[in-house]
């Protein structure tokens, strides 16, 4: 199981009881056994978004209150190549068409050395 589907069932779970909703409780409500909002709520099953809509309506919250904050988002940094010049261009595409992480690592150390002359 993904962290991700252990921390929205954690959500729900918290939610659920500052409702001072039980699982059947719940359960009755979203239309599900209370065996499946515990495999929700330890994350053993994901939940769908359908059903999350449901549960969400059901503890009367925003769907939106299961999904992290952009903060918490894992993204990649924007990309600095257009900043680049030619030559580093090449440099970099030819270092990412070496396979072997060896040869890697000895060119790596090799620019620090020459970097710190």
């Amino acid at each position: 199981m993904k962290k991700e589907g252990r921390h929205t069932g954690q959500i729900v779970k918290e939610l659920r009881k500052a409702r001072r909703l039980t699982q059947m409780e719940l359960a009755e409500q979203v239309g599900v056994s209370y065996q499946q909002i515990q495999k929700y709520e330890t994350g053993i099953d994901n939940i769908s978004i359908e059903r999350l809509k449901q549960i969400a309506k059901a503890i009367d919250v925003p769907v939106t209150l299961f999904f992290p904050p952009d903060s918490e988002r894992i993204a990649e940094t924007p990309a600095v190549y257009d900043k680049l010049s030619d030559e580093e261009l090449h440099v970099l595409k030819l270092f990412r068409s070496i396979k072997n992480k060896k040869v890697k690592k000895a060119i790596l150390e090799f620019l620090k050395t020459v970097a710190a002359r």
